[in-house]
């Protein structure tokens, strides 16, 4: 091979290895992207869950408070009745002169409002625990809401590392759930756009590649890969 063959063999090389280590930064831009994407979009995912969780929360104590009051109302009517009934069937077995069906209707009536009263304590009971449950739940969504900023801060401070990025899409997220669910939609939309103009300049280096290959090789290439054009070139050149 003449020095002239050489020297455009290397060039072709040269150009294949620039354009790979092209595609390898742009591959890894693309992947850093894609990952403060899915981590922004769990953050303001998460913090959709929580606002709407919170929200409900007021409402549903609201409504525990509403049936408890009832709930009570029927327990301590089911205890006066309790004490009636019961009242009635000392009164009828002490009785010199006493009716067996009487004395059977007041036990009767004195089983049924027992059974009254201890399915409404078992509600009233039942009503607490989901009440306790409803606290412990507000509070712990309360200390997430005060740790999920800081999650954001960090992703925030990532992206504004990033050089194809706006600047409003790296600003700091706020403090409140409504604030980073703002955060999370431009973040959203910014990183949509870096990754759109990386993946176009990612075809046109694969592009390249292929128009050097093939003028090299002098075969069609069918849009391979950068990696895979170099090695050919390599084989055929090196």
């Amino acid at each position: 091979m003449s020095d002239v063959g050489l020297d455009a063999s290397s060039e072709h090389l040269a150009h294949a290895a620039e354009l790979e280590r092209r595609d390898a930064v742009v591959g890894r831009e693309l992947e850093t992207i894609r990952d403060l994407a899915q981590r922004a979009g769990t953050i303001r995912g998460r913090a959709n869950e929580m606002g709407e969780a919170l929200s409900r929360i007021p409402g549903s104590l609201a409504e525990i408070d509403v049936r408890r009051r009832a709930i009570e109302a029927d327990a301590e009517r089911a205890r006066s009745e309790l004490a009636a009934a019961e009242a009635r069937v000392a009164e009828l077995e002490t009785a010199r002169r006493r009716k067996a069906d009487e004395l059977d209707r007041a036990r009767s009536e004195s089983s049924t409002a027992r059974e009254q009263l201890a399915d409404a304590e078992a509600q009233l009971e039942r009503l607490a625990g989901t009440e306790q449950e409803l606290h412990e739940q507000q509070e712990s969504l309360r200390e997430e809401a005060n740790d999920l900023p800081r999650a954001a801060a960090v992703v925030a401070a990532e992206i504004r590392s990033l050089a194809r990025v706006t600047e409003t899409a790296g600003a700091e997220p706020g403090a409140t759930l409504d604030d980073i669910e703002e955060w999370g939609a431009r973040v959203r939309s910014a990183l949509f756009v870096a990754r759109g103009t990386l993946e176009t300049e990612r075809e046109r280096i694969v592009v390249e590649a292929n128009a050097l290959g093939t003028a090299v090789l002098g075969e069609s290439l069918g849009g391979s890969s950068v990696a895979v054009i170099r090695r050919r070139l390599e084989e055929r050149l090196g």
